[in-house]
């Protein structure tokens, strides 16, 4: 439906809004936002588990041994991860048991970049696509329908004078993936890329194979690989027709000290929900360590009701 609704909006009311520069400029605007207020950032410092002392999170452990600890920690990492791996011989709280009862993972995607010609392109091509060519029941199979979208449609300087850049992307699950040698995980790569670009070929752009300059291929493995996302899942979704969004879990755990943010919870998947979620979760801890001011009696009426939401889900 969000991806729906991009399309509807960029052809029919408008157009929308788009960070020049790519997406990326929205990570390194909100780097440089939290360096000029005095943070640090480490990159290349992959978190291997929570640290726990006395039922309170008070740290985090890394990949080369380091132990770095703090006030609050806040983990983006999905629920299945961070309870499931970071918190290494903590029992599962109940709360994240209901969680995965009521929700489970949504299948990964398979991702390809390409730089193109850009005389491929009709002059009026729009930024945004969506392709499904039998009918709905194919809809969420493993590559049934295409996402694809050509951001220099909207921002040029993306690309060389007289290309243009190709994202496009097919759900598909990690259990396609397993298994095979590293020959045959490169073969069914372009095997499988091969195909959806022929699709393409055949409804939208005459001659797109031939005009491809660049090219790579990323599966639920790299996903999984390169954002440490469980099966490599682009986040949470019902198990059921879900009885609204308050079911999902908010920024605070049952584990003292320790928050969360991101797609796992409220309100959802998403740059503008995961965007809500921050802004969420960054008052929420002001709040908890005395930045902000807070009532604790309609604090712990809203939590109470909150988690009297869930139990309806």
């Amino acid at each position: 439906m969000i991806n729906a609704s991009m399309v509807l909006c960029d052809r029919h009311f408008g157009g929308i809004n788009y960070p020049v520069g790519g997406v990326g400029e929205i990570a390194k605007s909100l780097a440089k936002g939290l360096m000029d207020q005095g943070s640090e950032i480490i990159y290349k410092a992959n978190v291997t588990s929570i640290i726990v002392d006395h039922g309170k999170a008070v740290g985090v452990r890394l990949s080369d041994g380091r132990e770095l600890f703090a006030k609050t920690i806040i983990s983006n990492a999905t629920r299945w991860d961070t309870f499931g791996k970071l918190l290494k011989g903590e029992d599962l709280p109940r709360e994240e048991e209901s969680f995965q009862k009521l929700y489970v993972k949504a299948p990964s995607f398979l991702s390809i970049h390409m730089g193109v010609k850009a005389d491929v392109l009709p002059p009026d091509t729009d930024c945004h696509h969506f392709v499904l060519e039998n009918d709905w029941t194919y809809l969420e199979n493993s590559y049934g329908s295409i996402f694809l979208s050509i951001p220099t449609v909207l921002d040029s300087s993306l690309a060389p004078e007289g290309h243009h850049i190709l994202h496009i992307f097919t759900t598909c699950s990690i259990e396609d993936w397993e298994g095979l040698s590293l020959k045959d995980y490169k073969a069914k790569k372009d095997l499988v890329a091969d195909e959806i670009i022929s699709r393409l070929e055949e409804k939208l752009f005459p001659g797109l194979k031939s005009s491809i300059v660049f090219k790579e291929v990323g599966t639920p493995k790299t996903h999984r690989r390169y954002l440490a996302r469980d099966s490599g899942t682009y986040g949470p979704m019902p198990r059921r027709t879900p009885k609204g969004l308050l079911g999902m879990p908010f920024n605070t755990t049952a584990v003292d000290g320790l928050y969360c943010v991101g797609d796992s919870c409220f309100p959802g998947q998403g740059v503008i929900a995961v965007a809500f979620s921050g802004v969420m979760c960054a008052h929420r801890v002001a709040a908890d360590i005395g930045l902000e001011k807070k009532s604790p009696v309609l604090d712990a009426a809203l939590l109470r009701l909150l988690g009297w939401f869930r139990t309806l889900a």
